[in-house]
């Protein structure tokens, strides 16, 4: 026995022009009207909020089914009956669409949802929520394997240097900005160690010579404790 009050809802995900910019597709002609970008999750958790609602929907026919076949044996009362089943079956569905849209379809609440459009306002769990026109998210919505510094989205092989985003092969220096120069002076070399002229087992002591070489030394078993009026300072052990 058919119903006609008894009817069931569409998915709760719909997919359709969910990521236009604007409203132009409409009656072949730009429209004005623009489609504000809003925190959307991705497809896994799309599929798993229409999964969710499809579970719902089903048990949704089931409760009317059965219902309607419960209330043929109250004769006369068969509409009292059926418009009690349908209330009863009505709100069990309005509970499990909202046990999807704020579970299944919204992983992380990231803008205001709307349990009439199950996932807006949302993102991934392992996202996270930054600006909704951020270039380098997906509708407001950084991916795990993006940067996030200071609020803002990095693109893919950037990190984070203090506020900024730093390009991949840059350095990060000191005060927070990023440079292609790991230091200030990138083409002066670093000094090269002295060269000390001393028999083995002797410790260099004192300053280089106009060739760059080193001299003076402390006989083997001794500790070079500075240079005092020229002359190295030599002792079995500095300590004072």
């Amino acid at each position: 026995m058919s119903i006609p009050e008894f009817t069931a809802e569409a998915s709760l995900y719909r997919t359709n022009n969910r990521y236009r910019s604007s409203g132009s597709e409409f009656e072949g002609s730009p429209s004005t009207q623009s489609v504000v970008a809003a925190y959307f999750p991705g497809t896994a958790t799309q599929a798993k909020c229409n999964r969710c609602s499809e579970i719902a929907l089903r048990n949704y026919g089931g409760c009317l089914t059965v219902g309607a076949i419960g209330c043929i044996a109250s004769g006369p009362f068969y509409p009292v009956c059926a418009g009690g089943v349908l209330g009863a079956c009505n709100l069990g569905l309005l509970g499990a669409q909202a046990l999807c849209a704020y579970d299944d379809c919204c992983p992380k609440i990231c803008g205001t949802p709307n349990p009439f459009d199950p996932g807006e306002g949302c993102c991934d769990a392992n996202e996270q929520c930054v600006d909704r026109y951020d270039p380098n998210s997906r509708q407001g919505c950084c991916p795990s394997d993006q940067s996030v510094c200071a609020g803002k989205c990095c693109a893919k092989g950037e990190s984070c240097c203090g506020d900024t985003c730093c390009p991949p092969n840059y350095f990060c220096r000191d005060g927070g900005f990023c440079s292609e120069f790991p230091s200030e002076f990138p083409n002066t070399p670093p000094p090269p160690p002295p060269r000390y002229s001393c028999p083995p087992g002797a410790a260099p002591c004192g300053f280089p010579d106009s060739s760059g070489v080193i001299r003076t030394c402390c006989p083997p078993g001794l500790q070079c404790c500075g240079v005092f009026n020229g002359q190295p300072e030599c002792k079995t052990s500095c300590l004072r």
